[in-house]
């Protein structure tokens, strides 16, 4: 059973969908005026890997993740940049696509632009006009927050104490109510708009996703997800909205990432102190940040230092090196069928590492704990793989085949197949193994160790065991 901790109800709630074995989901996307940083990633990554587990265990996932080209940021980078709106958000839109593809997300069933359903978007307006939860003034459209007795229920906040403060101006005196939000914006000189009911324009932010969310998935929806920061007020807005429109609940799991901090303070492009994907990967692996990302479970926030990049790329190198090894023993022809007291054991501890993994995964997706199961049979691999006579077949296959699991669920080292030259390398490298075996036995320490030596050099690392000699790739 899979429990997933819901923002709304503010506990773990088993996870059932509307419609069998269907989820459909709806993803607070990025608003494209600038380059993808950590935060974003956090956030893709994160939802990415629960998309996967829960396809992994049977669903089909109806992943709509949206992207915002028309919004107060994107016209602020505009005019500062002195280009239209559309430029700038074909350009970032690009980047964030090349982004996402190098730290290894899926794309989404469906990505809408928030451009392209401007139309539907009025029609939502004029139903919510209709329907007394939302009023004309001064060519502006607010929705009137006092008309939805709810108000607040998502973020835990009293109607009395609510201000939108920084997203929407509260002293305006259109407004019925401070705290009441924009659904349709009257023109400003040099800004885009399209025509309405209530003169030229643009949507409001919240809208849009509320609009999009329903159109591709329905008027209820499983899951719900963004970032801590758009509980209030972009997601309490949605569910006003909507909620008002259909008289249906919006959405029945709400699921919110936490932040990327930096010196105690929100990654953030508004703060200046992001870093961007593009800049991370001159220095790391994607597999390192998907790790540095996932060894934290995603309601927590994390903290980024460069020492801890630094060892999220060690640890993706360690494990990159262990899974190449049950790779090429389940491949290799020199592993036995007959198996003894230790080979059995490493079939139950496999086994009970992937029931590990489960419960951990079940437990609101606690990748932090699955991924420390991971780290231990790995652990508990290298000691088999070290001391055993032979390699036990049923043994490597069963092992192989959940770390093969385990990278598809957390999206790691996705292009491992490309290393067909592994088994080129590995014919080398074993006849310089026994040519190394010849000198030693000639007792020609000086060849021996050149041997050893040139192949560190290439980045092949050597390991005399009572056993035999192992050999592994390394960062040098």
């Amino acid at each position: 059973m899979i429990k997933i901790y819901s923002t709304l109800t503010r506990q773990l709630e088993e996870f059932k969908t509307i419609e069998p074995n269907v989820v459909k989901w709806y993803n607070c996307g990025p608003t494209v005026n600038g380059l993808m940083h950590l935060g974003h990633a956090r956030s893709a990554i994160a939802f990415d890997t629960i998309r996967r587990y829960l396809e992994y265990r049977g669903y089909k996932v109806d992943y709509v993740m949206n992207f915002t080209d028309i919004e107060d940021r994107m016209i602020e980078v505009a005019n500062k940049e002195k280009r239209q709106v559309l430029e700038v958000a074909e350009e970032y839109l690009s980047y964030f696509r090349r982004d996402m593809a190098s730290i290894n997300l899926k794309p989404a069933t469906v990505h809408p632009r928030a451009m392209l359903h401007m139309n539907p978007m009025i029609e939502f307006v004029e139903k919510l006009v209709e329907k007394g939860y939302a009023y004309e003034s001064g060519g502006d459209v607010y929705y009137d927050i006092r008309k939805f007795k709810e108000y607040g229920k998502l973020s835990n906040q009293k109607l009395e104490n609510i201000l939108q403060e920084g997203t929407e101006d509260t002293k305006n005196p259109n407004k019925r109510f401070p705290a009441d939000f924009a659904l349709w914006k009257a023109m400003k000189p040099g800004e885009p708009n399209w025509p309405s009911p209530w003169g030229k324009g643009r949507v409001g932010w919240s809208l849009e996703c509320s609009q999009m969310s329903m159109m591709y998935l329905g008027e209820t929806l499983d899951i719900h997800s963004g970032g801590q920061d758009l509980i209030f007020p972009h997601h309490e807005n949605e569910i006003a909205q909507s909620e008002a429109l259909t008289g249906k609940p919006f959405v029945n799991y709400w699921l919110h990432n936490g932040y990327v901090n930096i010196d105690k303070e929100k990654m953030s492009k508004s703060l200046g102190n992001f870093v961007n994907i593009v800049e991370l990967l001159e220095h790391y692996s994607p597999d390192a940040v998907r790790l540095f990302v996932l060894q934290t479970h995603y309601r927590s926030p994390i903290i980024f230092t460069e020492d801890a990049m630094d060892q999220s790329q060690i640890t993706a190198d360690r494990l990159f090196n262990t899974l190449l090894l049950v790779k090429h023993y389940a491949k290799s022809e020199e592993i036995l069928e007959s198996s003894n007291e230790m080979d059995e054991k490493m079939i139950e501890k496999t086994n009970k590492s992937r029931e590990d993994f489960l419960k951990g995964m079940n437990e609101d997706f606690n990748t932090s704990i699955a991924l420390a199961v991971i780290f231990d049979l790995s652990h508990e691999v290298n000691n088999y793989i070290r001391k055993t006579e032979m390699i036990n077949a049923t043994v490597i296959h069963e092992v192989d085949q959940f770390f093969d699991e385990f990278r598809s669920i957390f999206g790691l080292f996705e292009n491992f197949d490309q290393y067909s030259s592994f088994a080129t390398l590995e014919q080398l490298v074993k006849l310089l193994i026994e040519l190394r075996k010849n000198f030693r036995n000639e007792k020609n320490w000086e060849m021996s160790d050149k041997i050893r030596d040139d192949l560190k050099k290439a980045g092949i690392a050597l390991e005399d065991t009572p056993k035999r000699i192992l050999w592994k790739l390394t960062e040098e």
